[in-house]
């Protein structure tokens, strides 16, 4: 019998965390658990509805490597975002396109085993 391949596909569990908390509130549940056919597109809704952006308005980036010092020692309960946990600057960052998959996504930066996703409210050119 043949399996298909997408049965051994496990959940991700992932951390959405915000680049600014002065721009975009942290979310009150960070934490998820998501099939690995979800799209980024359906992670910019989630933060989208969380916070007082519309979707096409939420960026997110995959947290390559994290260099700056942030203590991930505490309790999964308690969220960790807080201004400048991500510093774009120190961290190793990579955008992320709304029709990509979390199961596509390459990286070995897992913290308490959550994959580390951080969101920003997009910047437009009139803005810059």
């Amino acid at each position: 019998m043949i399996v298909p391949r997408s049965l051994f596909q496990l959940d991700i569990n992932l951390m959405l965390v915000s680049f600014d908390e002065q721009r975009v509130p942290s979310l009150q549940r960070p934490y998820l658990c998501c099939r690995p056919t979800l799209s980024i597109n359906k992670l910019c809704q989630y933060v989208a509805f969380q916070t007082s952006l519309q979707a096409n308005e939420v960026e997110i980036y995959l947290v390559r490597e994290i260099n700056s010092k942030v203590d991930f020692s505490i309790s999964m309960s308690t969220p960790i975002s807080k201004p400048g946990i991500i510093d774009p600057c120190k961290d190793k960052l990579q955008v992320l396109e709304e029709q990509e998959t979390l199961g596509r996504l390459k990286t070995r930066n897992f913290i308490h085993g959550h994959l580390l996703l951080a969101y920003r409210k997009k910047v437009w050119k009139s803005e810059s």
